[in-house]
């Protein structure tokens, strides 16, 4: 059976990925060494990539747009069902199921950034933007503190799902995230390609890096000491 390989996650989407999976790391484990400052550039970081998938899901490649893997219920289900047959022929892109997976890994994420940009421990840690809502900052400092759970289940899921497709279904998701491409058989029809211009995966960094730049920048919303 002969295969080809094709192009399927874009240049900025796989900078995302990557720069999420080191962002979220890092703001649990400053967290957890009570390193605030660290916690909080982490925190922000989150938001800005956040908000570049949102815009990405609408301008980027073609299995990057939330169009391509957002599907109704039943095609959700019938995607679950789907993963417990024999399969031999590699999904391209996110699955119906994986689709609402990552929206909801996105969701969290925002969630828990916000938060805590909201919040204040009335002692060492006041978030950037805390002070446009005071009488809320500990409601919201609470409310971070109850999304750490579902962020971790989230991020278990995740993983979970590349450990069940990498040693049930032979696919390699974290290889594919690596260098953009994954293998199908010639012998079907051809699905789409996912690749983009040059000049569109420029501007698709370009976007990611003003975003996250954009989020650091909320610290200067903070009212100054003197």
């Amino acid at each position: 059976r002969r295969r080809c390989h094709m192009r399927v996650w874009d240049l900025p989407l796989r900078i995302f990925h990557w720069s999420l999976v080191i962002a979220i790391i890092g703001a649990v484990g400053s967290a957890k060494a009570d390193i605030m400052w660290l916690h909080e550039r982490f925190g922000l970081t989150v938001l800005g990539l956040v908000a570049f998938r949102i815009v990405w899901g609408f301008v980027g490649g073609h299995y990057a747009r939330f169009s391509q893997f957002l599907k109704p219920p039943r095609i959700v289900l019938s995607s679950i069902l789907q993963l417990l047959k024999p399969q031999s022929q590699p999904i391209v892109g996110h699955s119906a199921a994986a689709g609402y997976a990552v929206v909801g890994l996105l969701f969290v994420s925002a969630y828990q950034a916000l938060t805590g940009s909201l919040s204040t421990d009335d002692l060492l840690f006041e978030g950037p933007l805390s002070h446009l809502m005071p009488r809320w900052s500990n409601l919201a400092g609470d409310l971070h503190d109850v999304g750490e759970p579902v962020l971790f289940f989230m991020v278990a899921l995740h993983i979970g799902a590349i450990l069940f497709y990498k040693y049930k279904k032979k696919q390699d998701l974290t290889l594919a995230m690596l260098h953009g491409r994954t293998a199908y058989d010639l012998t079907t029809k051809s699905p789409k390609d996912g690749g983009i211009s040059a000049v569109r995966a420029l501007c698709g960094v370009a976007l990611l890096v003003v975003c996250v730049m954009a989020a650091n920048a909320l610290t200067l919303l903070r009212p100054a000491l003197f």
